[in-house]
């Protein structure tokens, strides 16, 4: 059994502990009910097969409340204090809308480190439509606002979004691989602006700039990432 205790700024995207048993059948249920959100979509199915399926899901909602929920607050108090365990740590990013490996809310979106950049990819279903064949605005605006988010691994101190400016080059198809860039531009004092753009096929279809606000202190690189100064 894992013994570690893990702190929340030392949790870097993509680099999370080897999940659990419990953790690995969260993941599975998360899919599961991605991949039913999907078939449910315009389902052309007669309506007393409709009237039994919304039984069924009753049913699933009764069973599932009895056990009630893991309490986020004290997770996140015991990762702030450094003491989380691993089940800690996959609690906190296998429900995040969008990227969580358990999250039924999630296509899933794919994050990591890669060199100087933060990197993604996600092919999104007719669950995140808006017009027809192409992914919704609002959903790229929230993948490229996790994504930016991500640039603070790179740093010391953790903030929240200030301002995300989004402008949309192109439509960005459904049902096709999407990838996702970010990087840091400049650190001022407890303000980081950064970079994300949306490319499919090679064509950018998305621009957007951010800016983070450090909640306490200063930003300032990590000692490993200390090379990027020169390039801000």
């Amino acid at each position: 059994m894992d013994q570690t205790r893990y702190h929340f700024r030392d949790i870097r995207v993509a680099e999370t502990p080897e999940p659990s048993a419990r953790a690995q059948l969260h993941r599975e249920l998360g899919q599961a009910l991605a991949s039913l959100t999907e078939q449910v979509l315009r389902v052309d199915a007669p309506e007393e097969k409709l009237q039994e399926y919304i039984g069924h899901i009753q049913q699933m909602k009764a069973d599932l409340q009895q056990y009630g929920q893991r309490d986020f607050s004290q997770i996140l108090q015991r990762m702030l204090a450094g003491e989380g365990s691993a089940d800690d740590v996959t609690d906190l990013v296998d429900f995040e809308i969008l990227s969580g490996k358990a999250s039924p809310m999630s296509p899933p979106l794919e994050l990591w480190l890669e060199d100087d950049r933060v990197r993604g990819r996600a092919t999104f279903g007719m669950a995140f439509q808006g017009p027809p064949g192409r992914v919704h605005g609002g959903v790229l605006s929230l993948a490229l606002d996790m994504l930016m988010a991500k640039t603070q691994d790179f740093v010391r101190q953790i903030g929240m979004t200030g301002t995300l400016n989004i402008r949309y080059l192109a439509g960005t198809p459904i049902q096709t691989p999407v990838e996702f860039e970010a990087r840091l531009v400049t650190l001022e004092r407890r303000k980081l602006r950064c970079e994300g753009s949306v490319w499919v096929n090679g064509q950018q279809t998305v621009a957007a700039e951010g800016i983070w606000i450090s909640a306490h202190g200063d930003y300032v690189l990590k000692p490993e990432f200390a090379h990027l100064a020169d390039s801000l």
